[in-house]
Order: structure tokens, then C-alpha cells, then sequence
């Protein structure tokens, strides 16, 4: 199986990072949202700004580790295939 087709070069569209990136998002913010409507009156302005930025650096995280993840079997899948035909 070659990384072309009669059609030209195979293009593998992101739909799936991009979905779940958009997700996250929305995920994060309905979080923070409900965050400062509910549980933020137990914290002083500090602490509600140190759980806005952990919680932007998880989805972040995961966020790029999904997209690595993406990239790596495109990546791979394209070495392998170029192994095979070999």
C-alpha cells in the first residue's frame, strides 16, 4: 500500500484534533465558568487565578498530546509504508 493513490498524494485531514481540541476548549471554559459561579468564593483572587492557569495548562497538555499523537501516526504511517514497498 503506497501513501498515493490515482488520485495523487493521500492528505490526512486533522478532523479528529480539531474536534477535540474545539471540545476542550468549550470543556474549559464551561469548567472556569462554573469554577467562578460556584467554588471560587472559598479562594482569595490568588488562588482563583493558580487554578485558571493549572487548569490552561492541562487542557493545553492535552491538547498537544493529542496532536502529537496525530502527527506521529501520520508520520509513521507514512514510514511504514515506504518500508513495506521497499
Amino acid at each position: 500500500m503506497t501513501s498515493e493513490d490515482s488520485h495523487g498524494p493521500r492528505h490526512w485531514m486533522p478532523f479528529a484534533p480539531i474536534v477535540g481540541s474545539i471540545l476542550a476548549a468549550i470543556a474549559w471554559a464551561v469548567f472556569i465558568l462554573v469554577y467562578a459561579l460556584f467554588w471560587s468564593g472559598r479562594f482569595n483572587y490568588f488562588q482563583d487565578f493558580i487554578v485558571t492557569i493549572v487548569s490552561l495548562l492541562v487542557v493545553g497538555l492535552l491538547i498537544a498530546l493529542m496532536w502529537v499523537v496525530w502527527g506521529a501516526r501520520r508520520g509513521w504511517q507514512g514510514r511504514w509504508d515506504s518500508w513495506q514497498s521497499d
